[in-house]
């Protein structure tokens, strides 16, 4: 077996993934293992999935199942499995709704490159909401970071990674989270799942979970968003033409919700708030280092 350099840490329970397929084809040639804590309750249905992965066909998946009980013990359990397998010395961060674009195989081949001095690869992710055309925001985030065998996971929910001290690297590369772009059940779900592991928020009890109307759940959020006329990762494609057809109903619905929130005066705010969350990460590109990483 050759050398692994990079292996992707990812979290999967008991909720339908429609993304995971995707996010797996995005990472082959990035990440050279795909290390998973599948939590769900009884017989998995990832499994399909995460053997059909490149990871899966080439003995290159390693899958611990074990309860949930909060997203760092999770998260701990990859990080004890990547060093009982000696998975390299870089961690892919990622989630099982994210997609990447071709731009992650050229970081990942060149992390060799990081000087020592940086312990985490920072990327930028793109956050689509209730459609494949409008998102919330384009934020910065942790796309790969050392392993030491001394690293620990810690919070119940939106975790930090502990054991590490170096500096950060930004580059300047996009890539498209899709966790909110399905129905706002499935949000009001996510809610009740995250409240009671103590996070704070609107919830929306059981019983009414069946009445979230979207205009009401999201009215903060509709005056916000910003259109995307961009292209999607070529490994979304195919999963996002599927959902297109499902939810054609509720993605034409939220096109409208975003206009009738948009008058002019916040639609001209909205093009130069745009405009800022581009600068930021283009401007990464004047690090000469950040820029080789991605070519």
């Amino acid at each position: 077996m050759t050398r692994m350099r990079v292996a992707a840490h990812i979290i999967v329970g008991s909720r339908e993934e429609p993304f995971l397929a995707a996010m797996l084809e995005s990472l082959s040639g990035a990440a050279d293992a795909a290390i998973v804590n599948d939590n769900s309750i009884g017989p998995s249905r990832h499994e399909a999935a995460l053997r059909a992965s490149w990871f899966g066909r080439n003995e290159r998946l390693f899958i611990d199942r074990s309860p949930f009980v909060d997203f760092s013990t999770a998260r701990n359990h990859c990080l004890n499995l990547h060093e009982q397998i000696g998975a390299g010395p870089w961690v892919a961060f990622v989630d099982a709704d994210e997609v990447h674009g071709e731009e992650v195989k050229h970081i990942a081949r060149n992390l060799e490159r990081v000087p020592g001095r940086y312990d985490f690869v920072d990327a930028y992710t793109r956050h689509f909401f209730q459609s494949f055309d409008l998102y919330t925001s384009i934020e910065r985030r942790m796309a790969f970071f050392r392993f030491e065998a001394a690293l620990r996971w810690e919070g119940s929910v939106h975790e930090q990674l502990r054991g590490l001290t170096g500096a950060r690297l930004a580059v300047p590369y996009v890539y498209a989270h899709y966790g909110h772009v399905l129905p706002a059940r499935r949000h009001a779900e996510k809610g009740r799942q995250y409240a009671g592991l103590g996070q704070s928020g609107e919830i929306v009890s059981e019983e009414k979970l069946d009445d979230v109307d979207p205009a009401h759940y999201f009215r903060a959020t509709w005056p916000a968003v910003l259109r995307f006329g961009g292209e999607h990762p070529p490994a979304a494609r195919t999963v996002l033409a599927e959902l297109r057809r499902e939810y054609a109903q509720e993605l034409a619905r939220a096109a409208e919700l975003a206009r009738a929130a948009q008058p002019p005066l916040i639609r001209a705010r909205n093009v130069l708030i745009k405009l800022n969350y581009e600068q930021r990460w283009r401007s990464r590109a004047l690090n000469p280092l950040a820029r080789r990483l991605v070519s």
